[in-house]
């Protein structure tokens, strides 16, 4: 890092543009570094996400933004399994086929919550950033603190999911002091590890100060990976003639291929599932007047 800038008038003196052997830059050469360290942020955050987490039973790719919904994690051996296979496993459990155990490395299913939270406790001392991350989600809702010291930590060790949630957090100030700078670093992260909803993120707050142009290439890039509320902004942005109809075209070609690679008969039946247990848990909030 160099120590100090120097006027333009002392220029002979800088030590990248002038003859002097000094670490400091005149101010013109200052603020070229400056933009060049930006232009290369901008080239990295733009480029073309890495591939996605496949699951390790039936090898097809998983969204981050789904996690939850479609990812589920295993304290028992570290791996993170798609829903379809683990409703799969479910069913064959019920019918007997199958004994009550990991689908993937065949430890029997923890029978209480304690001893599911001394495995995650197990997998965090040997540095699993997903199973770190995943108790930082358990402290959500009762430990707001603790659940940010978990995140960063997560962070440190590549988790991407905690990167997000971080910026979440940063953007709207719960267990952290608001710092819309720290949520966008994060949040830009995030994207770049391929994270489809913080990318999407970016796309609305660059939309909302005005930077179209950054903002299209956002949706645009999280809709190629299969993210359906962004593809519906880009939608959007060819009616209002901010995407071509090349960029449209190419990108709705984008997402439907996203879609079929991760599309399943499993995964098909699980998200019915899913959405029956959710209609049926919105069902008594409502009666018994819970709002979340």
């Amino acid at each position: 890092m160099m120590s100090s800038s120097l006027s333009d008038d002392d220029r002979g003196e800088c030590g990248l543009c002038g003859w002097g052997q000094t670490s400091k830059m005149c101010t013109s050469c200052e603020q070229k570094v400056e933009q060049a360290n930006a232009n290369e942020d901008d080239d990295k955050l733009f480029q073309d996400p890495p591939p996605k987490e496949d699951c390790e039973i039936c090898f097809l790719p998983m969204l981050y933004s789904a996690s939850g919904d479609t990812r589920l994690y295993q304290p028992c051996c570290g791996k993170v399994l798609c829903k379809g296979c683990m409703e799969t496993s479910a069913e064959e459990m019920r019918q007997g086929n199958m004994k009550r155990w990991c689908p993937y490395c065949r430890i029997p299913m923890p029978s209480t919550g304690e001893e599911c939270m001394k495995r995650l406790k197990k997998r965090m001392k040997l540095n699993d950033a997903e199973a770190i991350y995943q108790m930082g989600l358990l402290c959500k809702g009762s430990n707001r603190n603790k659940a940010i010291t978990m995140w960063k930590q997560a962070v440190e060790l590549g988790s991407i999911n905690g990167h997000n949630e971080l910026a979440c957090a940063y953007h709207s100030g719960q267990g952290v002091e608001e710092d819309n700078e720290k949520a966008m670093y994060h949040w830009k992260l995030a994207a770049i590890g391929g994270h489809e909803k913080a990318r999407h993120n970016l796309g609305i707050i660059e939309y909302n100060i005005g930077n179209f142009s950054q903002a299209m290439k956002h949706f645009i890039i999280a809709a190629r990976s299969g993210y359906e509320k962004s593809l519906e902004e880009v939608g959007e942005g060819y009616k209002a003639r901010l995407v071509t109809k090349d960029e449209y075209a190419s990108t709705l070609r984008a997402y439907q291929h996203s879609m079929d690679e991760m599309i399943s008969e499993q995964r098909t039946k699980a998200a019915v599932i899913t959405k029956v247990q959710l209609e049926e848990i919105n069902a008594v909030k409502m009666r018994l007047g819970i709002e979340d």
